[in-house]
């Protein structure tokens, strides 16, 4: 029963809203199962089913002059002119990024035989371990149940419906979409839909655009195939069952996008062809004795590997708490001690990961992979000032580097678009890009010409996205893809950095103009403003790159001295003549960027000089970036800026959006704020209101909807009981249980991961570490901590190693 607690959500009705039903996915093709009894739903979604094509990227206002536009903002700005300078900066605004789209839904009707035909004893699962959704319920007329899956090796939604009836009910099957532009036709078997996307979804209140041209939007094919022991029959643009006492349903899609430069070819006929070869095989395989346990099993296989690697388990022992999620919540917000929850929460972060961002698919956008609306919020985009680096720090950690891959995959082509963004708009070398993206890699300051400056203007995406290529290297220590793929990202978005900055009359490197993502500052006329020079957030992200483009061209240099000879060429190759000239600007260039300072007030400055807060409990808090997931401010090596970063917090408030929450678990963790920590989770896990919380499904609200939320807390959960930001090229350096609360007093995780490539278990009681069990893949020197105990092992290759408290040693 604590095991079930931990890995499956339960209900006791079918969903009523699409944040109660339950998502399904492989990284490509989504689903959100409803459970319903007399119409079912399953909303669906394939990831590369955006608005707009290629050429949306360019964007839909031109700036001339940007160059000049940029001396005359600065030269307003040093002038203490700051709306004149914001006025200017208004011109550089470059149109809309394109939504990310729904594909349609597929309805399964089975009315009742009377009326009066209640169902009773229903009940609604996701079991995380298996990825299967599932629902039952029984009537007087029989009884229902049902599976579903959504299977990787296979790109195919699968579902399987049993009926045990003593009357005849007709099943009928349709395929919708909210989108005009769908066209669906009954095929022997089955459905087939053809769905056109939006040529572009612009800024309110001008509608929706379709455009009929091949290449100006994404096409969309999917299709339903019906293996069943009953009668089947089209009626008109739908399936009509009678008779069947079980039916399997496979429904996969094929769209034709292929990356964010290439444009959609637009060819019907040939999109046809790869949908029906696919569905035939499937249908093939499903037909055969066996084959639907078969597909299944493989797909349980398929998940669990990447699933399994991560335990979690927090609190003493105690009665299994209660299961309907539904109850569960609520009892949490009224106060009940149930730590499963937040293993729960942890534990769907990590397979949102993995159902939702697979190899070979575009990252999670602000939905994740799932999505009803063709106007979602915030354009369903990637969001690039937090949201979406939130969404990927949970893939390191949590054992999901392959799950990290669409977002290090799509920074390439984002780096590519990037340059044209800073040489057309700045004149600048290197790539840059700003508040909003989407899958075409839209690069330009969003907004029409008069959108708010203090989240339009902001153009160092680049440099904070680039900090996941160090992550991932960090994590898995992979040389080649740091060679082959990393660096070039990493560089070029250096380049930028290093042309961005501008010298002070004291001698130091700056940035003007410059934001502090989305937030203001009271300016001197008494109204709100956003634009000032270096603000901390600004200084914070291109120290960090410049640093880890100095550290990691050093491991490039290692390695090639000491690399087979594969190795060295593909080495050489990714180091060009011209790059240690930029690791020596780097060098040159760190030694004059501020650290973090201290307000008058105590807190740790967000602003250039000690200015009011228009919004003193701001949602943004991204002046604390040097704390997480940077490493520059820590209790050991910055103390004075760790406590002016805890009174940040403080000064915030305990109330904030449900991502904000999610980074506050994670700030509060690397500052050792124990309880505040778990105050955050606690008001993260609230049922969904006006001020955050979760949906019924554990969706986690803004509110609306944003699914960074539930990536972030996995992060800081993690961050919560095992954290190795210290870690050096040499040595990793773990501090084990550095915010741990009080109602998680006894517990374990395993499979957790911290950087140098060492894997970490844990157990722990009455609060005080008792076991620690390590794997390394290389040999290793590891230091570790937890409270006042310390102990230092070296590892062998791929050797477990196991140490309890009695076996410390002097570091």
């Amino acid at each position: 029963m604590i095991a079930d607690a931990l890995t499956t959500l339960r209900y006791r009705a079918p969903a009523e809203a699409w944040t109660d039903a339950l998502p399904l996915g492989n990284g490509r093709l989504g689903a959100m199962a409803f459970g319903g009894v007399e119409q079912d739903r399953f909303q669906l979604n394939e990831g590369t089913c955006w608005s707009g094509s290629p050429v949306t990227a360019r964007g839909t206002r031109s700036v001339h002059d940007g160059p000049g536009l940029l001396r005359s903002a600065r030269t307003a700005l040093a002038a203490g002119d700051v709306r004149v300078a914001e006025a200017l900066l208004q011109r550089f605004q470059g149109g809309n990024c394109q939504a990310y789209q729904p594909l349609g839904d597929l309805w399964i009707g089975q009315r009742r035989p009377r009326a009066d035909d209640e169902p009773d004893a229903y009940q609604r699962h996701l079991d995380l371990r298996s990825a299967v959704a599932s629902h039952t319920y029984h009537s007087a007329s029989g009884r229902v149940s049902q599976e579903a899956w959504i299977s990787h090796g296979a790109q195919a939604l699968v579902i399987r419906r049993r009926v045990q009836q003593t009357h005849n009910t007709p099943i009928l099957l349709r395929l919708t979409s909210p989108h005009p532009t769908a066209v669906t036709s009954t095929v022997v078997g089955g459905l087939d839909m053809v769905v056109r996307m939006p040529s572009s979804v612009p800024s309110h209140p001008e509608p929706v655009a379709y455009d009929p041209a091949p290449h100006a939007a994404v096409t969309a094919l999917t299709g339903l195939r019906v293996l069943s022991s009953g009668v089947m029959t089209a009626a008109g643009e739908q399936v009509k069952l009678d008779d069947a006492d079980e039916l399997i349903l496979v429904l996969t899609a094929v769209t034709d996008y292929v990356d964010p430069l290439t444009a959609p070819h637009g060819d019907v006929d040939a999109l046809t062809r790869t949908l029906h070869d696919r569905l035939d095989a499937l249908a093939a395989s499903l037909a055969h004795p066996g084959g639907y346990n078969a597909m299944r099993a493989a797909h349980e296989r398929s998940h669990a590997q990447l699933f399994s690697r991560v335990g979690l388990h927090l609190g003493a022992p105690q009665a299994a708490p209660r299961l309907d999620t539904a109850d569960r919540i609520q009892a949490h917000a009224d106060g009940e001690t149930d730590p499963a929850l937040a293993a729960l929460q942890f534990q769907y972060g990590r397979y949102l990961m993995i159902t939702g961002s697979r190899p070979g698919g575009l990252p999670a956008n602000l939905q994740g992979l799932w999505n009803d609306h063709l106007r979602p919020p915030w354009n369903g985009n990637y969001t690039t000032n937090i949201n979406l680096e939130m969404n990927y720090w949970p893939a390191e950690v949590a054992n999901l580097p392959e799950c990290h891959l669409p977002l290090l995959d799509w920074l390439g082509f984002a780096a590519r678009s990037g340059k044209d963004v800073a040489r057309t708009l700045y004149g600048l070398d290197g790539w840059t890009m700003h508040h909003n993206s989407d899958a075409w890699c839209f690069g330009l300051p969003s907004g029409v010409g008069h959108d708010e400056v203090k989240w339009s203007f902001w153009p160092l995406a680049g440099a904070w996205l680039s900090r996941h290529v160090a992550d991932h290297y960090d994590f898995t220590r992979d040389v080649d893809f740091l060679a082959t793929r990393g660096w070039p990202i990493l560089r070029d978005a250096a380049a930028f950095c290093l042309d961005w900055l501008v010298p002070a009359e004291d001698g130091s490197l700056g940035t003007a103009p410059s934001t502090s993502p989305e937030n203001q500052y009271v300016a001197a006329d008494g109204r709100p403003a956003a634009v000032t020079a270096s603000t901390t957030a600004d200084l914070v992200l291109i120290r960090d790159l410049l640093t880890n483009v100095v550290r990691l061209s050093a491991v490039l240099t290692s390695a090639l001295s000491s690399s087979d000879a594969d190795l060295s060429a593909v080495l050489r190759s990714a180091l060009s003549s011209s790059d240690a000239d930029l690791v020596a600007r780097a060098q040159a260039a760190l030694a004059r960027i501020p650290a973090e300072r201290i307000g008058a007030d105590g807190r740790l400055a967000e602003w250039p000089s000690d200015v009011a807060d228009a919004e003193p409990s701001h949602r943004h808090t991204s002046h604390l970036i040097g704390v997480y997931p940077g490493q520059s401010v820590t209790p050991d090596t910055t103390p004075a800026l760790a406590e002016a970063a805890r009174l940040s917090l403080d000064a915030r408030g305990p109330e904030s959006t449900g991502w904000s929450l999610a980074w506050r678990i994670a700030l509060r963790a690397r500052l050792r704020d124990t309880e505040g920590a778990a105050e955050a989770v606690r008001y993260f896990l609230r049922p969904a209101g006006e001020k955050a919380g979760i949906y019924l499904n554990l969706f986690c609200a803004h509110p609306p909807f944003q699914i960074d939320g539930n990536y972030g807390f996995t992060a800081g959960v993690a961050e919560m009981l095992l954290q190795s930001h210290a870690t050096t090229e040499d040595v990793t350096h773990l501090h084990l249980l550095p915010a741990l609360p009080a109602a998680w007093s006894e517990g374990a995780f395993a499979g957790l991961c911290a950087r140098g490539g060492v894997t970490v278990d844990a157990t722990w009681k009455d609060g005080v570490l008792e076991e620690v069990r390590l794997l390394s893949a290389t040999a290793r020197r590891v230091v570790l901590r937890a409270g006042t105990w310390r102990a230092e092992v070296t590892t062998e290759p791929k050797v477990p190693y196991q140490l309890t408290m009695a076996a410390s040693t002097s570091c």
